[in-house]
């Protein structure tokens, strides 16, 4: 297991995901929101780093899949560093955060889930909000008190008055719980644009445009770093 994973922008001081934050990437359908956690999660892989990702919705080794036939920098023995489990309720989806948090810390250095509201929307209501914020905690106790970098995707809720104006399902609880909010657009062209968000959803930064393409995000490595940073061990000095 390793002390410090960030992933952060090449071009500004930007943070995709860090160890002890969790990050909340949200926007419309087919923006590619699945396509980014799956590059995440390989990118992470090839520098032997164990991630779990949880889907709600399509099963992301599909996407995976096409991903590791077309591009020649992925293999399949990255799939050792990968574990995804497939569940398509929030009321399952808090159970298993309830029950197996110590696991799953035990086990992974980076967690994500897409996506986290999707069984919230088809049954949003008081009770199933009270889920979706116990999930959320538990994502956030992952972060804080384990010092994982967690990852969650959401859809949107409603589209406002222009094509990339939106708000996150569930916004308030999302954004309490998030401490990195990323929004992806999609431009005219049909490329996509990363948009940092603060705290009340204002636009911070906007980095430069990608593509989707089956071999995944083509600008991956030009917009984002990797860093790691390996485990140090806390020793008391020999009296």
């Amino acid at each position: 297991m390793v002390n410090e994973i960030r992933i952060q922008a090449t071009s500004t001081d930007e943070i995709l995901i860090c160890s002890s934050k969790v990050s909340h990437i949200y926007g419309p359908p087919k923006v590619g929101k699945s396509t980014l956690s799956a590059v995440i999660a390989l990118e992470l892989a090839r520098l032997g780093i164990e991630t779990l990702i949880i889907s709600t919705e399509r099963p992301i080794e599909l996407r995976m899949e096409s991903m590791l036939e077309s591009n020649d920098d992925y293999s399949l023995d990255l799939l050792n560093y990968i574990s995804t489990s497939n569940i398509l309720t929030i009321d399952e989806l808090t159970k298993v955060f309830a029950e197996n948090l110590e696991e799953i810390s035990s086990q992974f250095d980076v967690i994500i889930i897409d996506s986290l509201t999707a069984g919230y929307r088809t049954k949003a209501g008081p009770i199933y909000l009270t889920l979706l914020r116990k999930t959320l905690s538990a994502l956030q106790q992952l972060a804080i008190t384990k010092g994982k970098a967690v990852v969650f995707t959401n859809q949107v809720s409603a589209i406002m008055e222009t094509k990339n104006d939106f708000r996150p399902v569930a916004a308030t609880s999302t954004r309490s719980y998030s401490d990195i909010t990323i929004r992806l657009t999609k431009k005219f062209d049909e490329s996509r644009e990363t948009i940092f968000e603060d705290e009340y959803g204002e636009e911070k930064t906007v980095l430069e445009p990608f593509t989707i393409t089956t071999a995944g995000i083509d600008e991956f490595h030009f917009l984002f770093e990797i860093i790691v940073k390996p485990s140090r061990k806390f020793s008391l000095p020999v009296q």
